[in-house]
């Protein structure tokens, strides 16, 4: 294995929570024996501060630049960036925020994450943070094959890191059965490389191969128990097979590595809402929707615990947002004209469902909803469209009809509408 590369951070200590961060997520790298990092937290009592600095910044070979308005403007920060650009060393600012950057000296270096959107617009943050782990680790194994080109470096070496990146050019095309091949091979070649665990795991979990996933993520969490992204995917793959409990464990042990995880707060709220502990969700659909206020998601899912209370007026409100923020949200529509419906807005319901089928016409619920909407209008012929549509897309209508309905008498009575014989057969089948 090639030897190390030093990476230095330089940031602002009003940054430093950003800094722990960065940390956290090239654990993997560090482990590998891929990088070491330095900080000046590593400085020892006793030790001569700028020289400690400058020292351990001269035989670095990559200076990671958080880049904020405090960095920018910080004495510190700047003259490390001097000494690096002087030594030669790879410079790589990673955005945290929007400020001027493309005004100073750092705007001559591509920067990090992708599309340089800094890292407090992601959601969950994260993803941004997931997004410069892979960046630095594009640029670390670009540097370590081109030493160990230089220096004759067999391909036995070589061919793992090979094979991985294979791996991940073929999971961005989407070919996920190849991308898991390249992967298993690597993993054959070295086994104690988790960041492949990690990302076949992550293909996995593409496939909808949740026990595959969750197997390699247990892989990466044995190794690192610090590593925040391990365990909040592993919980949205425990919510995916309906494992509940493990899911809450998982984001909830997401949240104590980042309080500020925004999308782990989102997903253990829809694992209480699951288990039927409403005021536990809307709680972290709360917190979710503090640390980002623009998610729709977190206001849909509040949304849909407000309506298992049965509070129409939130659901209403808490939907109108989730649109505001995603003008394509179809499932929003849906159910924010289940609240109208409910309410007797039965016009804006049939509105809402309309919208949810121009937007996806492949979404049945709300054929169903606009087709029983229709039968109170007495519009049979077009409730009996919907109705027929729903079920030739493979939606059990008489479950949701009995969902809500004893009976076509039940519903005759609460409603005081007569179901035509072939559409009461349809209904209860």
């Amino acid at each position: 294995m090639s030897k190390p590369l030093k990476v230095f951070i330089t940031y602002s200590h009003k940054n430093a929570k950003a800094k722990d961060e960065l940390i956290t997520h090239l654990g993997l790298l560090k482990h590998d024996g891929i990088i070491d990092i330095w900080h000046d937290n590593e400085i020892l009592p006793g030790d001569r501060w700028r020289d400690t600095i400058f020292s351990n910044l001269a035989d670095s070979d990559i200076l990671l630049y958080l880049t904020s308005a405090h960095s920018l403007n910080s004495e510190n920060c700047n003259k490390e960036l001097a000494r690096a650009l002087n030594a030669e060393i790879r410079v790589i600012p990673i955005i945290l925020e929007h400020c001027n950057w493309l005004s100073h000296q750092l705007n001559d270096f591509q920067a990090l994450p992708d599309k340089v959107l800094p890292i407090n617009e992601w959601a969950p943050e994260s993803k941004g943070w997931h997004n410069v782990e892979q960046g630095i680790r594009r640029v670390v194994n670009t540097m370590q094959s081109d030493t160990c080109s230089s220096s004759g470096t067999s391909k036995v070496v070589l061919l793992p890191e090979l094979l991985f990146q294979h791996g991940n050019a073929l999971m961005m095309l989407g070919q996920l059965d190849m991308a898991i091949k390249a992967y298993s091979d690597t993993i054959n070649l070295n086994q104690r490389d988790t960041r492949v665990y990690y990302n076949r795991g992550t293909a996995y979990y593409r496939k909808s191969d949740f026990d595959n996933a969750i197997t390699d993520y247990n892989v990466v969490i044995q190794v690192n128990r610090d590593y925040t992204d391990a365990y909040y995917y592993r919980g949205t793959a425990y919510y995916r097979k309906g494992d509940f409990d493990n899911a809450i464990r998982d984001h909830t042990e997401a949240i104590k590595l980042n309080p500020e995880l925004a999308g782990a707060y989102n997903n253990r709220g829809s694992a209480y809402a699951k288990k039927g502990e409403l005021d536990n969700a809307i709680k972290d659909y709360n917190r979710s929707i503090r640390l980002n206020p623009k998610f729709a998601e977190a206001y849909y899912n509040r949304g849909t615990a407000y309506a298992d209370k049965g509070e129409f007026d939130k659901i209403i409100r808490d939907h109108n947002t989730a649109i505001q923020l995603k003008p394509d949200y179809d499932k929003a529509y849906n159910n924010r004209g289940n609240a109208y419906k409910i309410k007797g807005e039965v016009g804006l319901a049939i509105e809402d469902y309309t919208k949810a089928i121009e937007l996806n016409s492949e979404f049945p619920q709300p054929y169903y909803n606009r087709g029983v909407t229709r039968i109170r209008l007495k519009e049979l012929e077009k409730a009996k469209s919907d109705l027929t549509t729903a079920q030739n897309m493979g939606l059990d209508i008489s479950a949701l009809f009995h969902n809500h309905y004893a009976s076509v008498e039940d519903f005759e009575e609460k409603t005081g509408i007569q179901l035509p014989e072939d559409i009461a057969e349809m209904l209860t089948q």
